[in-house]
């Protein structure tokens, strides 16, 4: 009986290259697939074996590498082209004679689809009969008429499909570096990922590489051997599956329900099952068992899909069809990024339309700007001005991306647009809602009056009585809503109407979490952060930023959003005393595009500088960086100028500027901050008069209703400390509870600390924390305090208090900064003490004693001394420091 090997064929050439470019050799050197060979090994144990894949999955090298490494083994085996369907009608018929008394050879028979129906009927006829009597392993483009299922009960079959013949990583390393040496782990990745272990495109993808250095996706110049390989098995399915697979193959993944939505077929489900037991052209992934799969199709087909619609003008419309099936599917479904997505795929610009009018605003507020942008350049030329609803929408897009004149114009086209009709249609209260959230953003920076923007809004928002006819409320989506009370509380808080910013503010959070929209619950609780910190409200403000942070996830904040919540978590910082901390915050502000245009948070962002620049001991800088207010359109918030205010009089007062501080209490009378001013008055008249004048007047001032809570728990804290000067005890044990009782809702320890300067209070809070009843927080306080060392101390200022101690007459501690050679010193009090002693003369043990340390510490504190001073001995130490006022 003769034999053949197995032949020459057009798809299978494509397997057949030569890396060297010599004489080309057959594929099977190339790649040995251990794992598949095992698969045929233990198969051809079995009548029946089966390898179903379409052209180009490299069935025919498989067969062949497992047939050469069988019988270099010595092993029988017999390979039959399918084209010769007389030579397997010989061995079936000696297999028929046989009865199966002997274990016959493997027959393996190679493009098993071309054999004639008579022959496919004589195989199964003696699979039936006797199915122990032959061994046949088939390769074959499609299942063939054979009782298979029989068999495979029986453990008598095995079939191999195209997932199993898919290249594994390893698999296709070892492919593309045999036919492209120059391969990188890039480039493999790459082909990979493009190809899905498809052995047709993995091998010329290999090729070229190795031919241009570089791989281009797609594969341009193969496009026809591809084309003729999976279109070949796109063409072998019915009418029905290839309408399914152009409706769907433009989405990334899909579920069987999704798959009969787009195709308008409920049969899509079983036929993505069906495609998907092959595995060529569609794979299933069941990553959780209690959930449909969901199918993903090969990347060769859907690029194969998408020239065939650009060719073809009615599979085209499939896909038009299909999209517009897919943005309503979406749409409600609430996945509007989608929806919009599948919109621009429709070449429909009124679904497109829809989408931006009723999506543009959430899909903005999330971040899809660039969505936003590429449906609006979707539309035909001019379609706004046809469609004016749009304008509102438009008009948050060009905010969105900077192009500030753009937005003014549009807000002004979307005002002029706004119909007066009552009740509103759905499409006008969009454009309102868009028109009002355009004119409060643009009040805030006063380019639009900001009370006749507030009213707009609350009128929008507020039904009329029921005893009128008509309404101007309107019924906005939940996340358009959401974005318009941001913005009116934005608008609020800059009108100094925090109770109203602050209710409008929950509400929005209560209707951005229905919507389920990350980022507007993560911008609400930014602003509601700014809010609170205004208040005086640390902890709740630092707890309502951290939410904001966490509420936006992995996406994050926008900047307008993260730059309120950064700087209010530096301001928690230094309530904290972690300057460090603040400084980082600071910073992090600074580098914001954003910070310097919103007037409320430019202004916090100064006053965060100049508190952290003071806690550091840099005085004059902080000076510096309050020299004037932040720019704004018109009058500052009051509360804005409260906190400036209060912020240089206290800076004022370290550096000893009396009028400077009196200055700042005419300007909390004049924008309505009386109470504080009352209160800063009275503080300061200690240094004029005497204590108990002082305590009458801030008992007076903090019996005062809405004080600012941080200044009332200084304005404790300093009671308690001249009560503690006139020897009052009980007295200044309960102005001691008191101030506790005051910090401890917030935590506020910063507006201790100059209290904390004071030996006594420290005195007092160590022995009311070891009396009988201590309140809660005074030993954290106390703990504090203690390892708290304030630069603004360090470097010569000094509080109120410090400057009416008994020991006030002595002379202010001199600098401890110089600039020697270019570089500016700081000595450390410790190093200032060496100096003193050193002057005076004494030997290192006469120094150590006076100071209560050992002669080594003299020694490193003298190192440290003359590095700083540039010097190598005492005279020349004395000298240095006597020329720079540092003795």
């Amino acid at each position: 009986m003769r034999v053949t090997s197995p032949g020459p064929d057009p798809a299978r050439e494509e397997f057949r290259g030569s890396v060297d470019g010599q004489t080309p050799r057959p594929p099977l050197t190339l790649v040995t697939r251990e794992r598949l060979h095992s698969a045929l090994d233990l198969g051809v144990r079995s009548p029946l074996t089966l390898v179903v894949a379409p052209a180009g999955t490299g069935k025919t090298v498989l067969l062949s590498d497992w047939v050469l490494r069988r019988r270099r083994s010595a092993k029988p085996v017999v390979w039959v082209p399918g084209q010769t369907p007389k030579v397997l009608h010989e061995f079936l018929e000696r297999a028929e004679g046989t009865g199966g008394a002997l274990v016959p050879d493997p027959i393996v028979v190679d493009d098993a689809h071309l054999l004639p129906p008579a022959t496919v009927a004589e195989v199964s006829r003696v699979l039936q009969r006797a199915p122990q009597a032959v061994r046949l392993l088939f390769a074959t483009r499609y299942d063939l008429p054979l009782p298979v299922p029989e068999l495979e009960v029986q453990g008598m079959a095995l079939t191999l499909r195209s997932r199993d013949l898919r290249f594994n990583d390893a698999e296709a390393t070892a492919l593309v570096q045999a036919h492209a040496g120059n391969a990188t782990a890039d480039d493999i990745t790459l082909v990979q990922e493009k190809t899905a272990g498809w052995a047709a495109a993995l091998v010329l993808a290999a090729r070229m590489l190795q031919a241009s250095g570089d791989i281009v996706w797609p594969l341009v110049n193969q496009r026809p051997v591809l084309d003729l390989l999976l279109g070949e098995t796109l063409n072998t399915l019915d009418e029905q599956v290839q309408t399914m697979l152009l409706s769907t193959f433009g989405t990334t993944s899909l579920t069987g329900r999704l798959a009969s939505v787009l195709s308008g077929d409920a049969e899509a489900g079983s036929m993505l099952a069906d495609l998907a037991a092959s595995g060529l052209l569609v794979t299933a992934y069941a990553d959780d068992p209690g959930h449909d799969p969901l199918y993903r199709y090969h990347p060769l087909l859907v690029e194969l899909l998408r020239r065939r619609i650009a060719a073809s003008v009615e599979d085209r419309r499939l896909v038009v069809a299909a999209q517009h099936r897919s943005a309503l599917y979406y749409e409600s479904r609430g996945d509007t990024e989608a929806a919009l997505r599948s919109a621009l795929q429709a070449d429909d610009p009124g679904l497109v339309e829809r989408m931006l009018l009723g999506h543009g605003p959430a899909l903005l507020a999330a971040g899809e700007v660039r969505l936003v942008e590429a449906g609006f350049d979707a539309l035909p030329e001019g379609y706004v001005e046809l469609h004016p609803h749009l304008f509102g929408v438009r008009g948050l897009l060009r905010r969105a991306t900077g192009d500030v004149a753009g937005a003014v114009l549009d807000a002004a086209s979307a005002d002029d647009s706004a119909s007066d009709a009552e009740p509103m249609a759905p499409e006008d209260g969009a454009l309102a809602a868009d028109a009002i959230l355009l004119r409060l953003w643009q009040a805030r920076y006063g380019w639009h009056d900001v009370h006749a923007a507030i009213g707009r809004a609350r009128s929008l928002l507020t039904p009329a009585p029921a005893d009128r006819r008509g309404s101007r409320s309107a019924v906005l989506a939940p996340e358009r809503l959401a974005w318009l009370l941001i913005e009116l509380a934005a608008a609020e808080t800059w009108a100094d109407e925090l109770d109203a910013a602050l209710s409008h503010l929950d509400e929005a959070l209560v209707t951005a979490r229905m919507a389920g929209h990350a980022r507007l619950i993560a911008g609400g609780l930014a602003h509601r952060a700014v809010v609170q910190h205004i208040r005086g409200q640390v902890q709740n403000a630092a707890a309502s930023a951290r939410a904001a942070f966490d509420a936006a996830g992995e996406q994050g904040l926008p900047q307008e959003y993260a730059v309120r919540a950064q700087v209010v978590l530096g301001f928690a910082a230094v309530n904290e005393l972690d300057v460090d901390t603040a400084w980082h915050y600071h910073q992090v502000v600074a580098e914001t595009e954003v910070a310097g245009s919103d007037t409320v948070v430019a202004g916090l962002r100064a006053m965060l500088r100049a508190v952290v620049l003071v806690e550091r001991g840099r005085l004059a800088e902080a000076l510096t960086e309050l020299t004037t207010d932040p720019a704004a359109a018109g009058p500052l918030p009051s509360y804005l100028s409260r906190d400036l205010a209060l912020m240089r009089s206290w800076l004022a007062s370290l550096v000893g500027d009396k009028s400077a501080v009196d200055t700042q209490v005419t300007v909390l009378e004049r924008t309505g901050n009386a109470t504080e001013a009352e209160l800063v008055r009275a503080m300061t008249s200690i240094v004029e008069g005497d204590a108990e004048t002082t305590l009458k007047l801030i008992e007076a001032g903090l019996e005062r209703p809405g004080i600012y809570p941080p200044l009332a728990s200084a304005a404790a804290s300093f009671r308690t400390v001249l009560l503690g000067r006139t020897g009052d005890e009980p007295a200044a044990e309960a102005a001691l509870v008191d101030t506790l009782n005051r910090v401890t809702p917030q935590r506020l320890l910063h507006v201790l600390t100059p209290a904390g300067d004071e030996p006594e209070f420290l005195d007092q809070l160590r022995k009311h924390v070891t009396g009988p009843n201590p309140h809660p927080f005074a030993a954290p306080v106390l703990e504090k305090l203690s390892n708290y060392q304030a630069g603004w101390s360090q470097a010569g200022g000094m509080t109120t208090l410090a400057r009416t101690r008994r020991d006030a007459r002595l002379p202010p501690p001199r600098p401890l900064d110089a600039v020697v050679n270019g570089a500016r010193i700081r000595l450390t009090a410790r190093e200032a003490e060496v100096l003193d002693q050193l002057a005076l003369g004494g030997s290192y043990s006469e120094i150590a004693q006076a100071l209560y340390i050992t002669e080594n510490t003299v020694k490193t504190h003298l190192i440290s001394l003359y590095r700083k001073l540039g010097v190598e001995k005492r005279s020349a130490a004395l000298r240095a420091a006597r020329s720079l006022g540092l003795l």
